[in-house]
């Protein structure tokens, strides 16, 4: 056990040097000021203001995703005794966690800023449904981004594509359905469309996620995985080669 222990833990302070810090604080740093200015300048916040902070600090925090999955070494990393799967799921945890804690702190800065009577007019599980549905789509997005630049820089297609989702929702005619006002006529019908919007980006990412083993072609036309056969020795350093 102890050499994986070592293994991982060389792997995740590989992973915390190389975390988006840059993206990070240009994003969710402006999320966490904005909703820090109401309580510095003691401003009393309605519900449906607070739900707008909110909704954009959302947009700020999700948009360093873009970069989480961004790893200019992906020719020299592919050789660590891990998956990439593994990779990338580590660098995804050590990116999301941070933006996922400053993005409910923005919630509870406005949580403050309101008047005790009407905290209860800010639906924090349903607005979170929203911010984790967009950091999916980002998430997306950027894995499809590896897929086009041969697992190297998925932000080429999900920094560009993460400012115009947000703008053409905000823009579309389904945006007084999408972004309800909280417990209003669409406010549940929205949610399932959030959810379902969760879910699927989430599958698709799952698939795409998935490390594709290599094939070598026969000579009758079919493809089988290649990698080496033990013997029946059991010794691992040696293979029975076709």
């Amino acid at each position: 056990m102890r050499r994986p222990l070592t293994l991982y833990t060389a792997l995740v302070l590989h992973l915390l040097r190389v975390v988006p810090r840059v993206p990070m604080a240009l994003g969710a740093g402006p999320a966490v000021v904005a909703c820090f200015l109401p309580l510095a300048l003691s401003a009393r916040l309605e519900p449906g203001d607070a739900t707008l902070l909110l909704r954009v600090a959302a947009v700020l925090c999700v948009l360093p995703v873009a970069f989480a999955l961004d790893d200019p070494a992906a020719n020299t990393t592919a050789t660590l005794p891990f998956p990439s799967t593994v990779r990338r799921l580590l660098r995804l945890a050590l990116a999301c966690a941070p933006l996922a804690v400053l993005w409910t702190a923005c919630a509870f800065l406005l949580k403050a800023a309101m008047h005790p009577d009407d905290r209860v007019a800010l639906p924090l599980p349903g607005l979170s449904l929203e911010a984790a549905a967009l950091a999916a789509a980002m998430l997306l997005l950027a894995v499809l981004g590896l897929r086009l630049s041969s697992g190297v820089r998925g932000s080429t297609l999900a920094a560009p594509g993460g400012v115009l989702l947000p703008l053409v929702l905000a823009l579309s005619p389904a945006r007084p359905e999408l972004f309800a006002v909280p417990y209003g006529e669409s406010w549940d019908s929205s949610r399932w469309a959030w959810a379902s919007a969760l879910a699927v980006a989430t599958g698709l990412t799952a698939v795409l996620l998935r490390e594709r083993r290599p094939t070598t072609r026969g000579p009758n036309g079919t493809t089988t995985p290649t990698g080496p056969i033990p013997t029946p020795s059991g010794d691992p350093h040696e293979a029975i080669r076709p």
